[in-house]
């Protein structure tokens, strides 16, 4: 993740611990447990979409495409203001996420609202 830029090294007063969480496929699950900063955070209540009514939106469609967001949050950059706050603590020293993480209670908000954005902005 360094080398991909998704992450730095970072000296902060903020941390969270790192957990590697084994999938079903035996493989392990980088994650960063930020349950006390998300205790924290202003909730952003912005909507997710309903899907029976996306797919309502398309009963008329006569084209289609897809959108390949596998990285979804890791395209969100971080405000430079934040990012000593997504700081996490391994036994290599302090790292900050210069995107998105997963484990933030407002990701799935956040990335809807560009979501929504760059769609209104397209259509």
């Amino acid at each position: 993740m360094e080398k991909d830029k998704i992450i730095c090294k970072f000296k902060s007063l903020w941390s969270s611990p790192v957990v590697l969480i084994k999938m079903k496929n035996e493989k392990l699950r980088f994650c960063v447990n930020y349950r006390k900063l998300n205790l924290i955070t202003k909730k952003d209540t912005y909507p997710l979409p309903r899907i029976d009514e996306k797919l309502d939106n398309l009963e008329k469609a006569k084209w289609f495409t897809s959108l390949n967001l596998t990285s979804g949050y890791w395209q969100v950059q971080i405000k430079e203001e934040d990012k000593e706050k997504m700081v996490f603590i391994t036994k290599y020293g302090l790292y900050e996420f210069n995107i998105t993480p997963f484990e933030l209670y407002n990701a799935p908000s956040i990335f809807q609202r560009l979501i929504d954005v760059v769609l209104n902005s397209v259509f």
